[in-house]
């Protein structure tokens, strides 16, 4: 598989996350984390009704064909099809906030977590202003019930893989 850019520019990437923020309204899901990488993304969101399939085809759909179209293309962006993981408990969830938080530093595209602007990371621990579509107060409760030490708690779950 050739693992080619899904994302030309910042025009590709803030048109994507627009349309996280219509998933998120459409599909009644709850975006807990996100990274937006050069050929791939992660998500995690959580879907109280089960429409993850319809939902994934229609943003990865949505988003294949304005690229396309936009760059005069045609054919598949995405490699392949989505893979989904179940989240089994808290611990689990925490576990996958880290690995999305860390996915760019440990893909050599930047030194820190907060650096990679594609991320949830810095909103996550209230360094810069979340999207709507975040849940960023239940993900700080994960990591501190009292959610105003949330963010930091978080900061340094994340800093203790660095």
């Amino acid at each position: 598989m050739a693992r080619l850019p899904i994302y030309a520019d910042d025009h590709d990437r803030v048109r994507f996350l627009g349309l996280l923020a219509h998933a998120t309204t459409d599909q009644g899901w709850e975006f807990l984390s996100y990274c937006l990488m050069e050929n791939h993304y992660h998500l995690l969101v959580r879907t109280p009704e089960p429409t993850l399939r319809t939902g994934m085809q229609r943003l990865n759909g949505s988003y294949a064909q304005g690229f396309n179209a936009r760059h005069g293309l045609v054919g598949h962006v995405f490699g392949g099809r989505y893979t989904s993981v179940a989240v089994t408990d808290d611990s689990h969830l925490r576990e996958l906030i880290r690995y999305i938080s860390l996915n760019p530093v440990r893909a050599g595209v930047c030194r820190e977590p907060g650096d990679w602007f594609w991320s949830s990371y810095s909103a996550l621990v209230g360094m810069t202003t979340a999207p709507d579509f975040l849940a960023c107060e239940e993900v700080r409760r994960l990591f501190d019930p009292a959610e105003e030490w949330g963010a930091s708690a978080l900061r340094n779950f994340i800093a203790n893989q660095l």
